[in-house]
């Protein structure tokens, strides 16, 4: 089906394209016949009214009417109609043509599309060839899924016995736990797990996460057509439910067949094409396990038994504030308590879904769409997760100059591959999972396998590790494992681990990450988990005054650092943190290697609005991810780096073109389609597709406006903060010398209290400096608004809306917008980015076509152009 679609597409563009070809046909030859009319009349004024009847242009046709009669009609009136007139049969040309140029730019992207189908079907026949990496990455991926771990089951179970019921507290929280869990395994059997609805959203939520061949996501959306088809489904999929003990995995030539698929990081990942029915069965219990799971392992975050890492104020402390302050109150939302707010709603077990609608979460590829919505993305959460631990080191240097403050950043090798499955039955078993449930999950995991490449007589082996791509039981197994790894470190360091999937970050003062550190190695040990080494490394920001950052330690008895973290640096995407600077620096290697994979992808595109779409996926959207979105933390220094990176890009990619990425594409368009490079305006490339434009997005520009919002560095911040507190400090004396009789400013209920506390002498001064300050991560409103500003993405600050700009926007006429396929609601010049381009290239386009309409969206096949669009681009190789 999916194969078939271009050429229906192509059927369809070929018939708009044909009466689009007659229709310019006829306004040709109809402005022939009213130019020769008019060259035929006796004098200008007639000449004009010929031009002006063909047309039917009434205002002018009505002006004429009186020039010829009215002796004080303006000549400068009459040669503005002719200009006028002439230049609307010159638009009307321009528009056609260019609905012409537009509509064989569709047909060569569905001719692309259509030959790709052919490939690929070709493909399934014979052994790929494929790439280098391709056949390596295949080979360490077989030998570990098809190959038995050996672990220490009994030693996991003596591990999990001594973390979650040596302390009474995380008794009590585990206990109750565990009786919810065992109380869900009988309950979800007698459940009615699947309905019309549920199917609904199983459906939605596979096709979301990329999981089936196209075949098979063609299929599904088939399914959400026809309410009678879903409940024919949702009813054979209960019946199937309610005899789960005798599931088996539907297998063809007795095998389900693999996929892999490149990322545009390199790497390749490796899918199972399973049946549709099967692929909704286990989505939706998985989803079912997944969303209990989250509600059990929040409310045990929420208990006694997880530690907070913030110090309390001391009770002596906090008399001393209330008897000089009169109340000792901490902010609404102080940084403690702010911490643990975002920490449980942004980066705790944010691999499982929060309800069954939530669907599955993916794994924050860099070639991910940022998204929106109340819950961010995994991209994005990534992103917010470098914004914060950059803040946090900040504040932390600003607050504690003379202590080191280290970072620690690793994940696990092929983890989803490589999870041993003895290790995760034996957290099952422990968490409550009764033997029923774990004989299903057993079947789920040991399924029989064979690549597609390797044809139906390949060889077929049963999975022996690790769990399977993309969905949701795999996420619940994977989940389970690492919340025991969560709060093994939590409890041994009051501090929590940041960690998304398999992903994870530490921070904090160096003794609490060297203890983190040996923590985690001790549960990768023990849970035959491999830690991956290109991407473990730790830094540690030395005390002011302190040059040798390797040796920082705030022990007196340990001055061998580097032995206790990791070594090797703090990476992420194209970033490395630089412990002396403290901010995130671009690395150029790594973008020469993401330039030269660039060029080996685009060169692969054989249509010019494929080759668009691979630009703003690659070149725009995954170098600006593995850059990092900017914040106030990162200053005007990450921005102007990204800034200078992308120009770098375009000079390495386009050297004949000055690094113009529209004067490549303006060439090809010349070679292959005969339009004139003249004809062609920068802004063709940018307009949207509803405008007649091909939407190639500048990465530059976002990045410029967000660098007018950037007033203030990291610590021009910081600094303001202290000021505020220590203007605060000023007013609070001054008041409490006004006051003071001799009782400080405690309350009458409190005097008997507190009047033991003060000495006499001492209740004649108010209170140092120092000590005022000493608590200003728990107390003080300026730092906690400092905080939440240095985590802020700038906002982009665009060209100015000028009346100019205006009129530009409203040359697109509201029934054109209407009349689009996609709504044009956003593109006004209250989008910043839409602003900034408009106000670069409106002009031309203006001048050129007479409005940023360059087509009629009627004439050209803008709804082929959706449904090509809205397709997930295959990455060659």
């Amino acid at each position: 089906m999916a194969a078939a679609l271009p050429t229906t597409l192509r059927s369809v563009t070929n018939t708009k394209i044909t009466e689009l070809k007659k229709q310019r046909d006829v306004y040709e030859s109809s402005r022939a016949e009213i130019e020769q009319s008019a060259k035929k009349r006796a004098n200008q004024l007639e000449r004009i009214e010929s031009l002006v009847e063909g047309q039917k242009l009434d205002n002018y046709r009505m002006l004429i009417k009186q020039a010829k009669v009215d002796p004080s009609f303006p000549p400068t009136v009459v040669e503005r109609i002719q200009q006028a007139v002439q230049k609307d049969l010159e638009l009307k040309s321009l528009q056609h043509q260019h609905a012409q140029f537009y509509s064989e730019l569709v047909t060569e992207w569905i001719s692309d599309a259509n030959k790709a189908a052919e490939d690929a079907a070709a493909s399934s026949h014979f052994e790929s060839v494929g790439r280098k990496e391709m056949h390596e990455q295949r080979a360490e991926w077989e030998s570990i899924v098809f190959s038995d771990a050996a672990v220490d089951t009994d030693g996991i179970v003596a591990y999990l016995e001594k973390l979650f019921t040596s302390q009474p507290e995380t008794k009590r929280a585990f206990e109750d736990m565990r009786k919810s869990i065992v109380t869900f395994c009988h309950q979800l059997k007698e459940k009615e797990v699947f309905s019309s609805e549920s199917v609904l959203l199983a459906i939605k939520s596979l096709l979301a996460a990329d999981l089936l061949s196209e075949d098979k996501r063609a299929i599904l959306k088939t399914f959400m057509t026809n309410k009678e088809v879903v409940k024919e489904v949702s009813d054979v999929l209960q019946m199937r439910f309610e005899s789960l003990q005798t599931w088996q995995w539907t297998t063809t030539d007795g095998a389900i067949t693999l996929e892999q698929r490149r990322q545009l990081n390199g790497k390749y990942r490796v899918f199972m094409d399973e049946d549709v029915l099967d692929a909704l069965l286990v989505h939706q219990i998985g989803m079912e396990w997944a969303s209990h799971l989250k509600a059990r392992f929040n409310l045990f975050f929420g208990s006694f038994a997880w530690k907070r890492s913030s110090d309390k104020v001391p009770l002596e402390a906090r008399q001393r504030r209330e008897w000089f302050l009169g109340a000792d109150e901490a902010p609404s939302m102080a940084l403690p308590q702010w911490r643990h707010k975002e920490f449980a709603r942004q980066y705790f077990m944010t691999q499982l879904p929060d309800g069954l609608a939530d669907g599955v979460r993916g794994y924050g590829d860099s070639d991910d769409d940022m998204g929106s919505g109340s819950r961010k993305n995994p991209l994005a959460t990534k992103h917010s997760l470098l914004h914060l631990l950059l803040t946090e080191a900040l504040v932390a240097r600003h607050l504690r100059p003379d202590r080191p403050y280290s970072i620690i950043r690793s994940d696990y090798k092929w983890f989803g591959p490589s999870i041993p499955h003895p290790t995760i039955f034996a957290v099952l078993k422990f968490l409550g999972v009764d033997e029923f449930w774990c004989s299903f999950i057993r079947k789920f995991l040991e399924a029989p396998l064979r690549f597609v490449q390797d044809g139906p007589d390949g060889e077929v082996r049963v999975r022996a590790r690790g769990v399977p791509m993309s969905h949701a039981l795999s996420d619940v197994l994977s989940e389970a494992v690492l919340f025991v790894g969560d709060f093994a470190i939590n409890n041994a360091t009051k501090h929590n681990l940041y960690r998304l999937h398999d992903d994870f970050w530490f921070w904090g003062p160096s003794s609490a990450c060297r203890r983190a550190w040996s923590e985690m190695r001790e549960f990768a040990a023990l849970m035959g988990l491999e830690f991956n080494e290109e991407k473990t490394g730790s830094v540690t920001f030395a005390p002011d005054g302190d040059s040798d950052n390797e040796s920082a330690t705030d022990d007196n008895d340990d001055n061998d650092h580097s032995r206790l973290l990791p070594t090797g640096d703090i990476r992420w995407g194209f970033l490395n943190l630089n412990a002396k600077t403290m901010r995130f620096e671009v690395d150029r290697a790594m973008v020469d290697e993401h330039i030269k994979e660039l060029k080996l992808q685009l060169d692969a595109c054989t249509s010019i609005f494929s080759y668009v779409q691979a630009y703003n996926s690659y070149a725009s959207r995954f170098f600006t991810n593995n850059l990092c979105s900017p914040c106030r933390a990162f200053g005007r220094q990450h921005i102007d780096a990204m800034v200078e990176t992308f120009a770098y890009i375009q000079n390495a990619l386009f050297p004949s073109s000055s690094g113009k990425v529209t004067d490549h594409l303006a060439a090809e368009a010349s070679s292959r389609f005969g339009v004139p490079l003249a004809s062609i305006p920068d802004g063709f490339w940018y307009m949207p597709i509803e405008l007649g434009g091909l939407e190639l997005r500048n990465p530059v520009v976002p990045l410029l406006a967000m660098r007018e919002d950037m007033r203030l560095s990291p610590q021009r911040i910081l600094k303001k903060a202290l000021q505020a507190d220590e203007a605060r400090y000023l007013a609070d004396k001054e008041r409490y010398e006004k006051k003071n009789t001799g009782s400080g400013l405690a309350t009458s209920s409190s005097l008997a209290r507190l009047r033991g506390l003060i000495t006499k002498a001492e209740s004649q001064h108010f209170m140092s400096r120092d000590e005022y300050l000493r608590y200003r991560e728990e107390r003080s409103a300026a730092l906690s608004v400092a905080y939440s500003q240095l985590l802020e993405t700038p906002l982009q600050q665009s060209v100015e809306s000028s009346p100019e700009v205006q009129a530009l926007f409203k040359t697109v006429t509201l029934s054109r917008r209407k009349g689009t396929r996609r709504s044009l609601d956003s593109f006004d010049d209250g989008d910043p980015y839409w602003r900034w381009i408009v106000a670069l290239y409106g002009p031309e386009i203006v001048d050129r076509y007479g409005s940023l309409q360059m087509v009629d969206p009627a004439q050209v096949p803008l709804g082929v152009v959706g449904v090509m669009r809205a397709g997930k681009i295959r990455w060659r190789g």
